[in-house]
């Protein structure tokens, strides 16, 4: 297992529970009537998992998933993403038309045809790519996107080794070559060379493998 712990929470308002949450790679699943509800709820989960006390557990980075306009979007808990080109918050520019995000909400149509569940993580471009891995599964597809002075939203796909999906996009390194590469490198390097920005990792080292 990893050192760090990474847990999603996914608000689903008409759902029962309102807030479900999973955590990476430790397992653990659940939820709660409201987000302090679950946070305690995942907290105890974790004790029981590691057979440790709360003082003991590792260090958590927490992230929230919501739908919005249509897309499931993530955002870790605190963060405050910037539009680096403009003086409003990047989902405003994620929201807001332009050739960028018509190709992305694109991108997410045809993954949810194929039966996948893609989700938009929000990063800064200079985040690493480990990041993102830590946060996903094995069978996740996600969508990195991040403020771009060039094309204002900077995106790639990035499938998980055991992700439904396409098998002929490009592939990636294996977890040494990419964990420091920051987020805008890689969608460059690697998502430029795919027509549908997306990329499948395959060899992955802990905690992706584990």
């Amino acid at each position: 297992m990893s050192n760090v712990e990474n847990v999603v929470y996914r608000y689903q308002p008409d759902g029962q529970p309102a807030v479900s949450y999973r955590g990476i790679p430790s397992g653990s699943t659940g939820g709660g009537g409201d987000l302090t509800a679950a946070r305690a709820s995942y907290r105890s989960d974790l004790t029981r998992l590691l057979h440790v006390d709360r003082h003991q557990l590792p260090p958590v980075i927490e992230h929230l998933e919501a739908v919005v306009h249509g897309m499931w979007v993530r955002t870790r808990i605190g963060a405050v993403h910037r539009d680096h080109s403009a003086d409003r918050m990047f989902l405003q520019t994620l929201l807001a038309p332009g050739q960028s995000q018509e190709q992305l909400r694109a991108a997410l149509a045809r993954d949810a045809e194929r039966g996948l569940d893609p989700v938009v993580v929000i990063v800064e471009p200079e985040d690493t790519v480990a990041s993102v891995l830590e946060q996903m599964t094995p069978g996740d597809t996600v969508l990195v996107a991040y403020s771009d002075a060039e094309v204002e939203v900077g995106w790639a796909v990035i499938y998980g080794p055991e992700a439904d999906g396409r098998q002929d996009i490009p592939r990636a390194p294996g977890w040494t070559e990419l964990c420091d590469m920051p987020v805008w490198q890689f969608a460059r390097r690697y998502g430029a060379a795919s027509e549908e920005h997306a990329v499948r990792v395959d060899a992955m080292a802990s905690p992706l493998a584990s």
